[in-house]
């Protein structure tokens, strides 16, 4: 997203006119994995996770996240987003998985974590 500073900030802006409380971004083809956190999206943190892929993967010199929770994947992966319904609180799972199933990138947070400003 950093690439393209002004469709960058009109995403943001349509996300935070939407009144969407709590929004994840899915995304891809960057030939790396990784989970972001944009706390300037709007009135709550917006998270990005970044998956791709299985058949590519980019040199581990990739650009600088400023914005990256946790480390940089690029090896060949795939990415699982798990919901945890009946946890109390309700959770999500980040993982990147490797070609062997290893854990490359784990990272849990609750859904209210999307709504620290205490909007419902």
């Amino acid at each position: 997203m950093g690439q393209f500073p002004r469709a960058r900030e009109r995403l943001f802006r349509v996300i935070d006119a939407s009144g969407v409380p709590g929004a994840v971004l899915l995304s891809g083809d960057r030939h790396i994995s990784e989970l972001s956190r944009h706390d300037e999206a709007a009135g709550d943190p917006l998270y990005e996770f970044t998956s791709s892929g299985l058949t590519h993967h980019a040199p581990v010199h990739e650009a600088a996240n400023r914005h990256r929770v946790g480390p940089l994947v690029a090896a060949l992966n795939y990415g699982l987003v798990t919901i945890d319904w009946a946890a109390d609180p309700v959770t999500l799972r980040f993982e990147v998985r490797g070609t062997d199933n290893e854990t490359l990138l784990d990272h849990t947070l609750s859904l209210s974590a999307l709504r620290p400003s205490g909007g419902s």
